[in-house]
């Protein structure tokens, strides 16, 4: 979540929400509910599925602040190293040789 964006604003906007909701259906509630421009930013970006609750909700929304020290070219190597073997969930075409 953005440093903006309090989850307890998030928890406010979608305090009527029926669950379990999908992702149209949260941005829905939070529409009618009048939620902040952040709220909707974050909520927008949620991954499609369907949540069976509010925590699930939470914890589901990115959160692009994290990390936000390292620069690309580090961020790459992070990942790059974080996939099995220097391998894995990279894609072939983005790999380094050995």
């Amino acid at each position: 979540m953005t440093r903006a964006t309090d989850p307890g604003l998030v928890r406010q906007a979608l305090m009527s929400l029926d669950y379990p909701a999908d992702k149209q259906e949260v941005i829905q509630q939070a529409t009618n509910a009048g939620a902040e421009a952040a709220v909707m930013r974050v909520l927008s970006a949620l991954p499609l599925g369907t949540y069976d609750n509010l925590d699930e909700i939470l914890r589901s929304i990115p959160h692009p602040d994290e990390g936000e020290d390292i620069d690309v070219g580090e961020r790459d190597k992070k990942v790059t190293a974080d996939a099995v073997g220097g391998r894995g969930r990279i894609a072939e075409h983005l790999r380094e040789p050995r």
